[in-house]
């Protein structure tokens, strides 16, 4: 009876400072605390020796004017606006560049893997050699080597490869013509959009009426008609208010149009 007593008697519970779960919180809190004060010694030491030495902290010198020149941008920019400006820049360039690469890059992998799969030995071995030597290169030594070795191999902006007079390409970049949009352009791009709409639904109902009837119905021609058709006509309705601003060589650089900077040029060449 004594021994079966002693078995059934619940063990009893060690003190609270020498339990391991309140030991471990214990620990816990007195680490967390310590990073604590870690950090708040560190901050405070830190704002402590930026006022000393008269250096401004925070972010009061995205109202400060930058004083230098941005090659590319999408938006207005001079060298008077101020740093906030050029990152809402840098923020832009960095969109368009990866819009611009995702695109490529979607259309160049697609291409390259239906060549992949070709029956013709030529046409797959090459796609195989491309895959096997890009996809095994780091996209940043590509870079560099489409831009140290090609594009800074160019001449200069005297000696501009030019095309009819309107694309120049030299060690600073890729300048092409900058379109400039007038008032009532907007209903152009408006136009297109419904032009594909209405194509869609054409192309829908032709095929509905041919199942119907056995007649086809010229679903090209009248496509062709609502996509391009369509907006070249509302474009010459509102008297073409599009014109384009042609890079111009002015001294030592090129003023007007667009100027894509080799390092752009270089990222797209490399997707």
């Amino acid at each position: 009876m004594a021994v079966e007593s002693e078995i059934g008697r619940k063990p009893a519970k060690p003190p609270f400072w020498n339990d391991p779960r309140y030991r471990a919180i214990f620990f816990q809190v007195v680490v967390l605390g310590g990073v604590i004060l870690f950090f708040v010694y560190i901050t405070g030491n830190t704002m402590r020796n930026l006022e000393r030495q008269g250096i401004a902290s925070g972010f009061g010198f995205l109202k400060t004017t930058a004083g230098f020149n941005i090659a590319m941008s999408l938006i207005g920019w001079d060298e008077t606006d101020t740093y906030g400006r050029a990152f809402v820049v840098s923020v832009l360039n960095t969109l368009l560049v990866s819009g611009l690469g995702i695109v490529f890059a979607t259309i160049l992998g697609f291409l390259i893997g239906v060549a992949r799969l070709s029956r013709n030995w030529l046409i797959a071995n090459l796609a195989a050699v491309y895959i096997e030597i890009f996809r095994n290169l780091p996209l940043l030594l590509q870079i560099f080597f489409w831009y140290f070795s090609v594009l800074r191999a160019v001449p200069g902006p005297r000696q501009s490869l030019s095309a009819l007079n309107m694309f120049f390409l030299n060690n600073r970049g890729l300048q092409v013509p900058s379109p400039i949009f007038g008032d009532g352009f907007m209903a152009t791009p408006i136009a297109f959009a419904i032009g594909i709409v209405a194509a869609i639904f054409v192309n829908r109902w032709a095929r509905l009426r041919q199942e119907r009837t056995g007649q086809q119905f010229p679903r090209f021609w009248a496509s062709l008609g609502l996509v391009i058709g369509l907006p070249v006509l509302v474009l010459l309705v509102t008297g073409v208010p599009l014109s384009w601003s042609v890079p111009k060589l002015q001294g030592f650089n090129f003023v007007g149009g667009v100027s894509m900077i080799p390092e752009f040029v270089a990222l797209l060449v490399a997707l």
